[in-house]
């Protein structure tokens, strides 16, 4: 297994062959980028890094009407032609419905109406999507491929080995699945994974339970009963995460994704967080 980062906040005001270096100077074996240009991998050949993922963040066409989702195939094609044709196997999305107030059901029914094409280019270029279980942002909650009974729709749905999974523990452990089990399942579709964690406030949760406060504002990156933060200081056991992820036989990334509000805002706070998440993964990496 491999150490790899997604680019944080501060980080986007750098220029990104400085970054690059950065990342390589500090131990990082590889970044997950957005969509691929010749500029980003000349400056990730120059640092001397790998790149995990690229984003493929062009689906919400897909659930709107058929015009919509034509467009959001062919911008599909694109973006995953230009990855693969620079070296980069693995796409990263999630999927977000644009009205999750009509409900999973209704949204994932219109997925499986349109995101077959998308499925099928992946085929021909021998590509892999690493599909993000984020919830999505309250009250709906309308992501998809999110818990153990939505992941195995798509996967039924779209059967192909070109679909694939971004193992995030974060999220499962935030909506209180049994994040070891999820691997157990769907290890075999893991095809990348995010080093973020997160942590439960006792404190907040009695004080307002799993509504979130009333009279103040939440931290960042969280509810207040619950937030993300760096491995290592969360609730997740990564000692028995990459022990299940080496007996599967993975050698590809562990990418930290940098949502902690302790480590927010600057550079410096940034890449404090990044080098302790780092030093964190690599005792079991």
């Amino acid at each position: 297994m491999k150490l790899a980062l997604r680019m944080p906040g501060t980080a986007r005001q750098m220029p990104f062959p400085d970054y690059c270096r950065w990342c390589r100077e500090n131990g990082f074996d590889g970044v997950d980028v957005g969509p691929m240009t010749p500029e980003i991998r000349q400056a990730v050949d120059a640092a001397g890094l790998e790149i995990g993922t690229s984003d493929l963040m062009t689906f919400g066409g897909l659930f709107g009407t058929d015009q919509e989702a034509e467009q959001a195939v062919a911008q599909s094609v694109q973006l995953i032609d230009a990855a693969v044709n620079l070296g980069v196997p693995r796409l990263f999305t999630v999927f977000v419905p644009p009205d999750p107030a009509r409900g999973r059901a209704a949204n994932f029914a219109r997925l499986k109406e349109t995101f077959g094409p998308v499925v099928a280019h992946l085929e021909r270029r021998g590509a892999r999507l690493a599909v993000e279980g984020w919830p999505g942002g309250a009250p709906h909650y309308g992501a998809l491929a999110v818990t153990p009974e939505t992941v195995r729709a798509l996967l039924e749905a779209f059967p192909s080995p070109a679909i694939g999974l971004n193992y995030d523990p974060s999220h499962l452990i935030r909506i209180g699945v049994d994040y070891l089990r999820f691997l157990r399942e769907f290890g075999e579709r893991v095809v990348h994974c995010h080093g973020k964690d997160t942590t439960f406030d006792s404190e907040a949760l009695y004080l307002h339970g799993n509504l979130g406060p009333t009279f103040g504002q939440a931290k960042a990156f969280g509810e207040d009963w619950w937030r993300y933060t760096i491995p290592g200081e969360g609730l997740a056991d990564w000692a028995k995460i990459c022990a299940q992820l080496d007996a599967l036989g993975y050698d590809g990334f562990i990418s930290v994704e940098l949502e902690d509000f302790r480590y927010h805002r600057t550079w410096k706070a940034e890449s404090e967080g990044l080098i302790r998440a780092r030093r964190h993964l690599a005792l079991y990496a």
